[in-house]
């Protein structure tokens, strides 16, 4: 899928607003977070555990969050860049919450563990795409 977000981006009559590795990157892994806490939710329902009900809130919001952000980078015609920034600031800082509340479960749900690496991925994404210059 990357590769295919690259190539969107190359298509735009509008240059990127930011380098377009770590643009893309950061789309991508907006994307996979979002199924991956959607789906880890879904599990954590499926498990029937009331100690996982902060986690599938979070795991919720995450998901929601990530896919605006995802949208919101992808879009490249006039961006609001305080706006783009504050959204990966979020978007990292919702991550690193859903990822230290999944890894509080990880051994005992493997889904968990699943989803807490796939939130440290997009949190390190988001904050690698903050670093240039994305203001």
């Amino acid at each position: 899928m990357q590769r295919t977000v690259e190539r969107m981006l190359r298509t735009s009559p509008e240059p990127p607003f930011a380098a377009a590795d770590p643009l893309c990157a950061c789309i991508h892994a907006c994307v996979e977070c979002a199924q991956v806490c959607t789906a880890c939710a879904d599990a954590c329902v499926a498990d029937h555990a009331p100690a996982l009900g902060r986690a599938i809130r979070l795991t919720l919001d995450c998901a929601d969050i990530c896919n605006t952000a995802s949208r919101i980078l992808s879009r490249q015609l006039e961006p609001d860049l305080p706006v783009v920034s504050m959204t990966l600031q979020l978007c990292a800082a919702v991550c690193d919450a859903c990822a230290s509340e999944c890894a509080r479960h990880a051994e005992a749900h493997a889904h968990c563990d699943v989803c807490a690496a796939a939130c440290r991925r997009c949190m390190e994404a988001c904050r690698t795409l903050l670093s240039t210059k994305v203001e």
